[in-house]
């Protein structure tokens, strides 16, 4: 099974036309399954979703974008852009590819853009599902950013994208990673843009997982590695706590980015998720 990188300018948006990057991948005979979309962590791209485009996209649509900034997609215009800006652009992507109801995944940072969006729009989101979610911080927007997101900008800022990711990537996978994985993820973080991981670093600061969830009302389903040390055990603990109704699959050898390191693993938990009836 293959995919294909496509492009489109997409009209109609709050601040103007935006042009955005997708991975494609359709079966051969018309799918009978409902469109599988899949949104990425801050530090990867369309691409780190190679495992999942090749084995899904034999039996449904599959749709992984490159959020602005990411890869071919143009960044915002603005500076500090919020979920709302993100979850506009999913939006319209969807439109764009005729997607009318969907099994939606957001892996880390991607997660904040699938809960907002199955806030605002819950009957085109059959199942909701969460792959080691950043909670986000909720602070207001143009607020100073902490130390620890400070950080991030600078380090981008300071040793580019390439740099960064020899410092930053091998914690995204578990301690039995191979070198071969290792290097996958280095590539992957390494193709990251300034100005997209800048408002990524935005979205991250001012968005509030626990918040949007508390608002749907409806089954939310997570799944984690017990050896991520970005996303730990505890902060997947505070989302589940706080949030009745999570349904919660731990993969115990797996990482951060599990979808990359252990994709059988990761993709027979989804292929569950995604079997769920419709919230």
């Amino acid at each position: 099974m293959t995919y294909d990188i496509r492009s489109t300018l997409l009209q109609g948006l709050r601040n103007g036309p935006l042009n955005i990057s997708w991975a494609h991948a359709m079966p051969a005979q018309e799918a009978m399954l409902r469109p599988l979309v899949l949104l990425h962590g801050i530090g990867s791209d369309a691409r780190s979703w190679q495992a999942q485009l090749t084995s899904f996209g034999t039996r449904r649509q599959v749709i992984a974008w490159n959020a602005p900034g990411y890869a071919e997609s143009a960044p915002f215009p603005m500076e500090r852009p919020v979920v709302d800006d993100y979850a506009d652009i999913l939006s319209s992507l969807l439109d764009n590819n005729g997607i009318k109801q969907c099994d939606l995944m957001g892996h880390s940072l991607g997660a904040l853009t699938a809960a907002r969006m199955a806030l605002r729009t819950p009957s085109r989101v059959a199942n909701l599902i969460l792959s080691a979610p950043a909670s986000g911080l909720g602070l207001p927007p143009n607020s100073p950013f902490p130390p620890a997101l400070q950080g991030r900008i600078d380090d981008i800022t300071r040793l580019g994208p390439a740099g960064m990711a020899a410092q930053r990537a091998r914690r995204t996978l578990s301690p039995q990673a191979t070198a071969q994985q290792i290097a996958g993820a280095v590539a992957a973080m390494g193709r990251v843009s300034v100005a997209g991981y800048t408002q990524a670093v935005h979205l991250l600061a001012t968005g509030n997982l626990i918040q949007d969830l508390r608002r749907l009302q409806r089954p939310v389903y997570i799944m984690t590695g017990r050896e991520d040390v970005i996303v730990p055990m505890r902060a997947i603990q505070e989302i589940t706590t706080a949030v009745p109704g999570c349904i919660l699959r731990i993969m115990e050898q797996a990482g951060h980015a599990s979808y990359y390191e252990y994709p059988e693993t990761f993709d027979k938990v989804l292929e569950e998720f995604c079997k769920s009836p419709p919230a």
